[in-house]
């Protein structure tokens, strides 16, 4: 073989690797970018509201339990979670607690997710709960139905006709009319128990 022939050969062989190199590495781009613009977005509450053809506006439901006690929520409008049904995704919020004594519980807030299977609701975003002469403001508020408990949290705010205070955390258990108030930090850790239907802390 002469030496002509040899060069052509071996230019052959370098071309064709560079034309394998560059096609394999296309369609591995190619397929990488597919698999990147398949990856959905983080799915949040806001998201389910905008991008949602199914809005319902003016939203009410209602439960009672075995005791007579009863519940409202209603809210200005909302979605069904569509990867959980059983979650009701709320804006502009309003719900009231009967209690069977007569007593009510008003709650406000900016948003509220609302389970329809135990009446489990969670709220968020300038939350206010009203009862009697007690008032506390949050940023959190996790409502048991069933078990009768309030749990707020975040810029925690509790007045009456005695006092304000400033706390992390409160619990209610409307049941037995008792309140606990509680710091996050175990070395200031505050706990206050109060009769709720006369204001004694």
């Amino acid at each position: 073989m002469n030496k002509k022939a040899y060069i052509q050969i071996s230019l052959s062989v370098i071309i064709l690797f560079i034309i394998i190199f560059i096609y394999f590495d296309y369609f591995k781009n190619k397929n990488k970018n597919k698999k990147i613009s398949k990856l959905e977005p983080e799915i949040t509450s806001e998201n389910i509201i905008k991008s949602s053809d199914d809005l319902i506006k003016e939203m009410v439901y209602f439960s009672e339990d075995n005791q007579g006690n009863r519940y409202e929520i209603k809210s200005e409008y909302g979605v069904i979670n569509p990867d959980k049904s059983n979650l009701i995704i709320m804006n502009n919020v309003t719900a009231v607690v009967y209690l069977i004594d007569g007593e009510r519980i008003f709650i406000s807030s900016n948003k509220a997710e609302y389970n329809d299977e135990n009446n489990d609701t969670t709220f968020s975003g300038s939350v206010e709960m009203n009862h009697n002469e007690h008032q506390v403001n949050a940023e959190n508020l996790e409502l048991s139905f069933e078990k009768q408990i309030a749990f707020l949290y975040n810029k925690v705010i509790y007045k009456s006709s005695l006092s304000n205070l400033f706390a992390d955390k409160i619990i209610i258990d409307f049941l037995n009319r008792r309140t606990k108030i509680q710091m996050d930090d175990e070395n200031n850790n505050v706990l206050i128990r109060s009769i709720l239907n006369n204001g004694n802390n």
